[in-house]
């Protein structure tokens, strides 16, 4: 399954992986804390998979990108 999200950067993506990470540790509930690692470790993994963002200094003197 494939999700597309717009609106949201890396680090917001991140920061949702943070919470439901924290989330977990905070239920009492097994089953829900387990869940939610899950996920958090889900989208961790597809944050993992995606390509570095480009900066300037990845571009040579001449403006063309290496």
């Amino acid at each position: 399954m494939a999700l597309h999200l717009t609106g949201l950067s890396a680090e917001d993506l991140a920061e949702v992986v943070d919470c439901l990470l924290l989330g977990a540790e905070q239920t009492i509930n097994d089953q829900i804390a387990e869940r939610r690692r899950r996920i958090a470790h889900g989208i961790g993994d597809a944050l993992d998979q995606m390509p570095s963002p480009r900066t300037a200094d990845d571009l040579q003197p001449d403006g063309v990108q290496s």
